[in-house]
């Protein structure tokens, strides 16, 4: 399974560094194949606005049009803070 399809209820700040990397990843070496398979009904809130981000910081307009992505015009932000490094862990309020 894909790490942005996998149940985030139990993670850590190290767990979501590495989903960011990984989406970083897909998205700035355009692995069009994958991205193109998104399904946006089994990703989180904040593996959308993980995705959200990562597209908008580098401008990737052609992503923004494609069919699967269309959701990003509706990305809420997170009422939880999400930090992604080890001194701070990421709280879900649970």
């Amino acid at each position: 399974m894909k790490p942005y399809y996998e149940d985030q209820s139990n993670w850590n700040s190290y767990d979501y560094y590495a989903l960011h990397r990984y989406l970083h990843r897909m998205f700035t070496y355009k692995r069009m194949e994958e991205i193109k398979s998104l399904d946006c009904n089994k990703l989180s809130e904040i593996t959308k606005v993980m995705i959200y981000c990562i597209i908008n910081y580098y401008g990737m307009s052609d992503i923004i049009k494609l069919k699967n992505m269309k959701w990003l015009f509706d990305v809420k932000p997170l009422n939880i803070p999400l930090i992604l490094d080890e001194e701070n862990p990421v709280s879900t309020g649970k």
